[in-house]
């Protein structure tokens, strides 16, 4: 699954140069950082997810644009990579007589993909609007021990993996400014909105669950709805770059704070296992990226 979306995003940029050849100029390059990213899953109110630590990773694709006018641009990037956390946790949340704990393991591969037309209203500030399409596939295994309050007899084991794959897709605008420091060095930020709409589908395989120890152990695979969920983000990234002259790359160091807030739009009620509350969803990270103008 993994290659087909890379390969598809490879012939989507093709694609996109293909159609805009006839531009004036145009800028390739890559970008790749290292990220932190705090999901949404901490706020659903699973079983040990309320102590989910923050997972990392690096991320990275590429970036090009087209520069049709001195005003007006095209721009597309690229984020994929994998993100991983790991942590223990011990509570009885969810049965005062029932001790549980666990240790649970989270992996995420994402695809962050962003266009925007951009206008340049002055030297100094651009007004951009786009869209943005947001991929992840999520692996979720734990190993939970419960036991009975107060005397701490081994009642329960559970091992469970489950998969979830959440995609999607919105409008986005914001606004831009930079600023050159001197000849070759400048600073610039974007601040974004975006409103997305999408749906998330799970799958859990109970591989291991052992409640009466005179019998073997028995697997339970099981499967919930897909549900269609909604998400307004804000994204911040101030940078510092340098270009230091024709036919050689502009370099630039940057840093991302990117939050969005989750809402389930479906499958919310008292039987249903999804919340109706938002669900807060954090990503910082540092980056760098090295582009060509051609």
């Amino acid at each position: 699954m993994k290659k087909i979306i890379i390969v598809l995003c490879a012939f989507l940029m093709l694609g996109i140069v293909s159609t805009v050849a006839s531009a004036m100029e145009y800028m390739a390059g890559a970008k790749a950082g290292y990220y932190a990213w705090q999901p949404f899953y901490k706020d659903l109110g699973a079983s040990g997810m309320s102590d989910i630590e923050w997972g990392d990773g690096v991320l990275y694709g590429p970036i090009i644009s087209f520069i049709f006018t001195p005003q007006l641009s095209l721009s597309v990037a690229g984020l994929m990579g994998n993100q991983s956390t790991h942590w223990q946790s011990e509570f009885s949340d969810f049965d005062s007589s029932t001790s549980t704990s666990g240790n649970y393991h989270f992996e995420v591969f994402r695809i962050d993909l962003d266009s925007a037309l951009s206008y340049r209203i002055s030297e100094s500030i651009r007004l951009f609007a786009g869209y943005k399409y947001l991929h992840m596939e999520v692996n979720y295994k734990y190993t939970e021990l419960r036991t009975a309050i107060p005397n701490d007899n081994l009642t329960q084991v559970i091992m469970e993996d489950i998969q979830s794959l959440v995609y999607s897709h919105g409008p986005a605008a914001g606004l831009g400014y930079s600023l050159p420091l001197s000849q070759h060095y400048f600073i610039s930020t974007n601040v974004s909105a975006v409103y997305m709409w999408g749906t998330i589908k799970s799958k859990g395989t109970q591989e291991y669950e052992w409640s009466d120890f005179t019998n073997p152990p028995n697997q339970a695979p099981g499967e919930m709805p897909r549900t269609a969920i909604r998400q307004i983000g804000l994204n911040i990234e101030p940078s510092i770059g340098m270009s230091p002259g024709k036919g050689l790359p502009i370099i630039t160091l940057g840093f991302r704070y990117q939050r969005f807030w989750v809402q389930f739009t479906e499958n919310t009620t008292e039987s249903d296992p999804f919340p109706s509350k938002w669900l807060d969803d954090t990503m910082l990270g540092i980056f760098m990226s090295v582009v060509f103008m051609f």
